[in-house]
């Protein structure tokens, strides 16, 4: 019985001494391995870490996304042949928040398709993805800068660039945040 309290003030430090004076007034054992095992259960299951399901609303919002953001990219490679993707553009997709949709960096993204919107041929698409993300996106959020290469061809591979990355991920969202069964 010493060693069940030694593992009991190791896993419950706070809840242990109203649990020892439970126990000491009963007097029973069986009592006491029934407490510890709830204890246990209880605790187990109450420190998981759960990943809040986002809502309804939020999960269509991003289903838009995803869609729309293949679609651009599939239209803009059918416009632009020949472009590659150039590595040292990045769009910064999730934040270090693993809550949906701060997990989202929409700001950042959303800036980029704000600076790219002008440039691109497909402003209708754009505009979709840019309503979408000011959805998901913090009104008291100062905005960033982004530099767009001025040579025609590598201002031609920095969007495809981004288009790119922002389809993988919204790919890797929806992977994150829907249920499968959705």
């Amino acid at each position: 019985m010493a060693n069940v309290w030694v593992l009991l003030l190791k896993l419950l430090p706070g809840q242990t001494l109203l649990l020892f004076t439970m126990i000491s007034h009963t007097g029973s054992k069986k009592c006491a391995l029934f407490l510890l095992c709830c204890m246990g259960t209880l605790l187990s299951t109450s420190t998981l870490p759960i990943q809040p399901t986002p809502s309804r609303h939020l999960q269509s919002i991003i289903k838009e996304l995803q869609y729309t953001a293949k679609t651009v990219l599939e239209n803009y490679q059918k416009e632009e042949k020949g472009v590659t993707e150039r590595s040292s553009y990045r769009l910064p997709c999730l934040t270090s928040d693993p809550k949906p949709p701060n997990s989202l960096n929409s700001s950042a993204i959303l800036t980029y398709f704000q600076t790219i919107r002008p440039l691109s041929q497909n402003q209708t698409l754009i505009d979709e993805i840019i309503r979408q993300l000011e959805k998901l996106c913090s009104q008291d959020l100062p905005k960033m800068e982004v530099s767009v290469p001025e040579r025609s061809f590598e201002r031609k591979r920095f969007i495809f660039t981004i288009l790119k990355q922002f389809s993988n991920c919204m790919d890797q969202v929806v992977g994150l945040w829907i249920p499968k069964s959705s």
